[in-house]
């Protein structure tokens, strides 16, 4: 009898899991980001994307482009909000992008955030050379995917879809 309890214990246990494991990830949208830099000449640049809440307030990092710590804090906007919220993005760091380039990412938005008054902004910086707080910034809208958005520095242009 009592493992027959065991047994439906463990099985209650397995389903829950699963349950909630289906509605975190049905939250949560994956979104393919472009960020299209200008050329340029000199060292690549290191920018950070992330969410900026209907108050316009940081939200959270979405990704980091660069993943030499020495030089995160010369993006001061982005560094101040992630020291102070002490986010882990190992798993959302990449290589930091040549003038000219772009770099592609995909990134977990949650649907609620979609028409709700977010933002996605990207922060910019350069060894030795100016950094772009807000390089672009842009809506987070079901309208505006897969529209290209200027930046106003290193960035030529950012566009996304959900």
């Amino acid at each position: 009898m009592s493992l027959s309890i065991l047994a439906k214990l463990r099985t209650s246990f397995f389903v829950g899991t699963a349950l909630m494991a289906l509605s975190a990830s049905a939250q949560a949208e994956d979104a393919v980001v472009l960020v299209q830099l200008n050329e340029y000449n000199g060292p690549e640049a290191y920018f950070h994307l992330y969410l900026v809440n209907p108050e316009g307030k940081f939200d959270r990092t979405l990704w980091v482009s660069g993943p030499e710590k020495i030089w995160w804090p010369d993006s001061k906007r982005w560094f101040g909000y992630h020291s102070r919220a002490r986010e882990n993005v190992d798993a959302i760091t990449g290589a930091s992008t040549a003038g000219g380039a772009r770099s592609v990412m995909r990134v977990d938005i949650e649907e609620a955030f979609v028409d709700a008054g977010y933002k996605l902004r990207v922060e910019t910086s350069v060894e030795n050379a100016d950094n772009v707080q807000s390089d672009v910034e842009i809506d987070l809208t079901a309208s505006n995917q897969r529209k290209k958005f200027p930046g106003s520095g290193y960035v030529r242009y950012i566009r996304y879809k959900l």
